[in-house]
């Protein structure tokens, strides 16, 4: 767990300009600077920093907070992964409560390995030469940080120069061990390096350029690697990923390369032959729509089968490409086919409809029974699906199998039960609020003198703020302005302005109380009440003090 007071020092060191500026371009704007909000299809900048108060937020989105908040949702992280993030960023040396600094050691480990890996790659031609022939250039080489793992001895000889232990390289699958003794995990590979969800490199895959038996390897699994929750180039795609909403999902490294240098920024890769419920939650963080695009041969579509029955049963949307020929997307991009690969990918089988043709392959439907067995492996899939998406499969089966739809229809379902659903008030929130520069000049006052907020406290009550009381509360309540979304937007708005002199305060305070006052007299005036006359009469006297107040102080 790392120590509170480590992240007491980190938020007090970083500048959150400095951490937006990392993931898009800021510039200044008065006291703030601005960007294109990076969390919603965003053209004209609508989000404000404040270095003052160290918090962003966008004006049309709302998405807002501190430097933490903002990694967390830029790198869909959670809390501890931010904050390692952070300091990650910051090079500064979070502190945990148990002293445990494998983390970081691991990551050192890793990272001098890779470095060597990239330093070898320029060096053996055959390697360069094989990349170079599948279509890859220095460019995309460099952005997915490719290198070289040369013979076996020279990995040792590297580990030994850096004074990493066996023990230490055996726990990150660095090296292995048998009777024989340690030797390299990678020899005469081309490297892939892989990140995990955090983008913290976790270990390597490896292709042979020298006829191994093993055309691909993965580093094996550890502490740190775990092949069945990771996904190659997630680090890289992440962003597109979650601004598209949309995830292409494939088999092979130079699958995920290839697509990248061709503009599916969005593409990623398993590291085994299908998804697997560890993957689950990074596809879960949103409401993203998957693209399965394996290979078209048996293992291809196995995988395909797999992951489509994984997702369905999960509810996440998606499609499946199976291309043609036996080609895979790399060669596809190779034979600059990338219209043709964009079209495929917009006009994918639905996974639950690919799912359900695939069971109906495994039949022969000209037969009866056979036609009995295919409803009822169908049904025990659809009965794992919510009640409208399994009936939207019942035109499909009866096609398929060659029974009525009103036969498809009656299939065996689990009962589903819906939650109650909250009654909720038809409030437009939007239309109820409206800005009103008045209240927010006297709110952001608050902000700015303690002296002149006791003053406000002391003079009026939340009912004077029609627009935005619920500002006055927060500011009452002590909230957070870095976790309010209205205490942000008024801290960055630069038409509320504070105000500093305090016969102007008192001016403000007091016209705040007579428009009060005023939509109270005409309700009033519409109102049936006996007393209406009356207190008409009080309320005019109030009104009139208000303005002979102002007056006397002179202040327009």
């Amino acid at each position: 767990m790392i120590e509170q007071k480590s992240i007491d020092r980190l938020l007090e060191q970083v500048d959150i300009v400095d951490v937006v500026s990392h993931y898009v371009d800021v510039h200044k704007s008065g006291a703030n600077y601005k960007c294109v909000c990076p969390f919603h299809d965003d053209t004209n900048p609508s989000m404000s920093i404040s270095p003052q108060r160290q918090i962003y937020h966008c004006f049309s989105c709302k998405a807002g907070g501190n430097a933490i908040k903002f990694i967390m949702d830029f790198e869909k992280l959670n809390y501890p992964e931010a904050i390692e993030k952070l300091a990650s960023i910051s090079n500064f040396t979070l502190e945990y409560t148990n002293n445990n600094s494998k983390p970081i050691q691991n990551k050192h480990i890793l990272e001098n390995v890779n470095a060597f890996y990239r330093s070898c790659l320029y060096k053996n031609q055959n390697a360069l030469n094989y990349l170079y022939s599948r279509g890859l250039n220095d460019k995309i080489i460099e952005h997915f940080g490719l290198g070289y793992a040369p013979e076996n001895s020279a990995t040792l000889r590297l580990l030994e120069n850096e004074k990493i232990l066996p023990q230490e390289a055996l726990e990150v699958g660095i090296i292995k061990q048998n009777e024989k003794g340690i030797y390299s995990s990678f020899i005469e590979r081309i490297s892939f390096p892989i990140y995990n969800h955090t983008s913290r490199l976790v270990g390597f895959g490896g292709r042979t350029i020298t006829n191994h038996m093993a055309k691909y390897v993965n580093s094996p699994q550890s502490a740190v690697f775990d092949k069945s929750k990771l996904l190659y180039g997630y680090n890289l795609a992440k962003q597109t990923i979650y601004q598209k909403k949309k995830v292409i999902i494939t088999e092979g490294y130079l699958d995920v390369i290839m697509l990248h240098s061709a503009g599916f920024t969005n593409a990623v890769a398993v590291l085994g032959t299908a998804l697997t419920e560890k993957h689950l939650p990074l596809l879960k963080r949103e409401n993203i729509s998957v693209i399965l695009c394996f290979d078209g041969d048996e293992a291809g579509i196995n995988a395909a089968i797999k992951s489509s029955l994984l997702l369905s049963t999960n509810e996440i949307d998606g499609c499946v490409v199976i291309i043609d020929g036996g080609a895979d997307p790399a060669d596809m991009v190779f034979a600059n086919k990338i219209k043709e690969l964009e079209e495929m990918f917009e006009s994918g089988t639905e996974i639950g409809e690919f799912y359900i043709r695939q069971i109906a392959l495994k039949y022969d439907l000209k037969r009866p029974m056979q036609k009995q067995k295919c409803l009822d492996e169908i049904t025990q899939f659809t009965n794992k699906l919510k009640p409208v998406v399994s009936v939207s499969y019942n035109s499909l089966v009866s096609e398929l199998i060659g029974v009525s739809v009103n036969l498809a229809h009656n299939f065996k379902q689990e009962s589903f039960k819906h939650p109650k659903q909250e009654i909720v008030n038809n409030v437009n929130i939007d239309n109820k609020i409206s800005k009103d520069l008045l209240e927010l000049s006297i709110l952001k006052t608050m902000f700015s003198n303690e002296n002149f907020k006791k003053f406000i406290i002391s003079n009026v009550s939340n009912s004077y703020f029609f627009n935005h009381s619920d500002i006055f509360n927060a500011i009452l309540n002590l909230e957070k302005v870095e976790e309010n979304t209205s205490l942000r937007e008024l801290w960055l708005d630069d038409s509320a302005i504070a105000i500093e002199d305090f016969d102007k305060l008192q001016t403000a305070i007091n016209n705040l109380k007579i428009k009060y006052f005023e939509n109270l007299q005409m309700n009033k005036r519409n109102s049936k009440d006996k007393d209406k006359l009356e207190v008409l009469e009080k309320i005019a006297k109030i009104i009139k003090g208000l303005k002979d107040k102002n007056e006397s102080i002179g202040v327009i």
